[in-house]
């Protein structure tokens, strides 16, 4: 999504207020009710800045997109304590409430309703996830089950951490997007963690 065109300072300064004005307007609005006039207008940019740096109102949300992926991915990397002298289980919980509390936000679910809302657009959306595939925070966790002296964790790093990050997020995020659902508040964040957790690691097999 990104353009190879090298920008100017000032050619720079303005596409960064046209993805914040964009941004602000697709959160507050919705995607399909924020029109480019409506960010043109407010940004001060123009329809040439847009078509020229994003080709499209659906390039210029992917590329804000990009923009929360890495920002996120940046925001777990540094508040998460994970520490070889931790077990598995401490170094889960600390990577879960960072996670937890990125999705459980309104700006996240809005971004989640525009996400659901360009499934059809396949193009961009495949073409964002390839592009983006290296921030995506199942990263973090696949690094340290690499690093597990269990070699079933090992051997299977990639698909545990991507199992985990989707464990967490449901089903509290689906339904705050699809439906609207009341975000969890601190205690029942902590709650929701503690759980996911102990099923990751122990299953239902010694459950009663």
């Amino acid at each position: 999504m990104n353009s190879n065109k090298i920008l100017s300072k000032k050619n720079l300064a303005r596409k960064d207020k046209i993805k914040k004005v964009a941004c602000e307007l697709f959160l507050a609005r919705g995607f399909q009710e924020t029109s480019l006039s409506d960010i043109i207008k407010i940004s001060g940019g123009s329809y040439s800045n847009i078509y020229d740096c994003f080709q499209s109102k659906e390039g210029l949300f992917f590329e804000i997109l990009d923009d929360v992926c890495k920002k996120h991915f940046d925001l777990i990397a540094s508040q998460i304590h994970i520490s070889e002298n931790k077990n598995l289980k401490e170094n889960l919980i600390s990577f879960a409430k960072v996670f937890v509390n990125i999705y459980n936000t309104a700006p996240m679910v809005s971004l989640g309703k525009i996400i659901f809302s360009q499934v059809y657009n396949t193009d961009y959306l495949q073409n964002w996830i390839q592009d983006n595939q290296k921030f995506f925070a199942h990263n973090i966790l696949a690094n340290l089950f690499s690093k597990q002296k269990n070699k079933y964790i090992c051997d299977n790093a990639a698909k545990l951490a991507i199992t985990f990050c989707n464990m967490l997020k449901e089903p509290y995020y689906t339904l705050n997007v699809l439906v609207d659902f009341p975000l969890m508040n601190n205690k029942e964040q902590e709650e929701h963690i503690e759980f996911m957790v102990d099923l990751f690691l122990n299953g239902i097999s010694n459950k009663t």
